[in-house]
């Protein structure tokens, strides 16, 4: 275990990173084993699911991760933020991750957020957001893409952005949005803002794509009651949402007719190799919890690890694990490489960071469910942790499009198609 617990050897490219960006690396580490790791299950709401429970501990952890700068991590000095790379960040969600998935997710909806304002180029917009993020207390942001009748849809880049249905129309210096959004996570409860995929036209195609920033407090924006769900039941809510003439001001929209389809696309990118880490995180911590106990689990006298058959199972089970870390590793590479690799959105970058999500997110159900059937019973019950983990890593392979929107981009960067 002790090489497990040396970070620079646990990450590829981790030996290029900065002292500092280690450093927070394993604060962020030592903190999850301390506070988070005993707390797994209260961030569940316990076995009742007791909502008041799951607040109160969501709450509190996620207090403790802004104390020790993880909601400021990324951003310049100039706007309050710790200027910690890319790379180390994606380190942060991978340990966060270890001890609650939904947790690491709400963390990192936040960034995602701001990535169009980023993308777009708007030091406006980032500049009136980002120090409401890097103040010492929580936040939560909203991005909303999905809708209720296309599914997949808007994040498809053959469909050109046509069935898109919430409309954005402009009068005089405001925008007006009419829609119905779903499963955003963050979604009536985002504080800081939220960043809605519209169009201005949907026979435009691309060029009626629009990203459009709303505040939290915008009169006609309403929710339905939260999804109760298989996993993630506390740490990542999700809800619909509903703009019923809901005014903001023009300078909202991030760039502008055909700017914004490709930041869209971009941020798809973005958010597929993101989830790298959050599987990976999740499977490492099931990894960890079976490699424990099958050292204290005897057949006959001996430990369950020492069995061959038991051993030839962990050792393929590490294998997934760093295969799939060396591969999301080497797409992030590739995505801080733009010169050489293009953008996230375009189809050579789309096709890499699809396929590295699904992988991983595969290999990420393939060790929770190993893990379980090494551990028979006990890893079936909830006192052992394996089963939330299961539940919690689904969703990680259904969003953004699923395994099969995935894989559908990935073959766009071999050759082109329409449906």
């Amino acid at each position: 275990m002790a090489s497990i617990l040396d970070l620079r050897k646990k990450y590829l490219g981790a030996a290029d990173a900065t002292d500092e960006d280690m450093r927070i690396v394993q604060a962020v580490r030592e903190y999850v084993d301390k506070e988070i790791m005993p707390r797994r299950q209260d961030l569940d709401g316990g076995w009742h699911r007791n909502e008041e429970l799951a607040r109160k501990t969501f709450e509190k952890v996620h207090q403790g991760l802004v104390d020790i700068g993880v909601q400021k991590a990324i951003w310049p000095e100039s706007l309050g933020g710790l200027n910690v790379s890319s790379l180390a960040f994606e380190m942060v969600i991978e340990e966060i991750s270890r001890g609650d998935a939904g947790l690491a997710t709400h963390i990192g909806i936040v960034n995602w957020t701001m990535l169009p304002a980023h993308l777009g180029g708007r030091t406006d917009l980032l500049q009136e957001f980002i120090p409401k993020i890097c103040d010492d207390k929580p936040h939560g942001c909203c991005m909303a893409i999905t809708e209720p009748s296309g599914g997949t849809n808007t994040e498809d880049p053959t469909q050109h952005g046509r069935t898109i249905q919430t409309i954005a129309s402009l009068e005089g210096d405001e925008w007006v949005i009419n829609g119905h959004k779903i499963w955003p996570s963050g979604a009536s409860i985002a504080d800081i803002t939220y960043c809605v995929v519209c169009t201005t036209d949907p026979g435009l195609g691309d060029d009626g794509v629009a990203l459009i920033y709303v505040p939290p407090e915008a009169k006609g924006m309403s929710f339905s009651t939260p999804f109760q769900k298989m996993g993630m039941c506390w740490t990542d809510t999700n809800t619909e949402i509903f703009f019923d003439n809901v005014r903001v001001p023009k300078k909202n929209r991030v760039a502008g007719p055909g700017r914004d389809n490709k930041i869209l696309h971009d941020i798809v990118g973005f958010g597929r190799i993101g989830t790298c880490g959050f599987a990976l995180g999740a499977a490492q911590a099931c990894f960890e919890i079976v490699l424990d106990w099958t050292k204290n689990r005897e057949i006959a006298g001996r430990p369950v690890r020492n069995r061959s058959l038991h051993a030839y199972i962990l050792g393929e089970m590490a294998q997934k694990i760093e295969s799939a870390r060396a591969y999301s590793m080497q797409t992030y590479k590739m995505v801080r490489q733009s010169k050489l690799y293009g953008k996230p959105g375009e189809s050579f970058l789309l096709s890499k960071c699809s396929a590295a999500k699904e992988y991983n997110c595969e290999v990420s159900i393939w060790v929770a469910n190993k893990a379980m059937e090494l551990m028979g019973s006990y890893g079936y019950a909830f006192e052992y942790n394996v089963e939330k983990y299961l539940r919690d890593i689904k969703i990680l392979q259904l969003w953004l499009g699923g395994p099969q929107r995935a894989l559908l981009d990935t073959a766009l960067g071999y050759y082109s198609f329409e449906w």
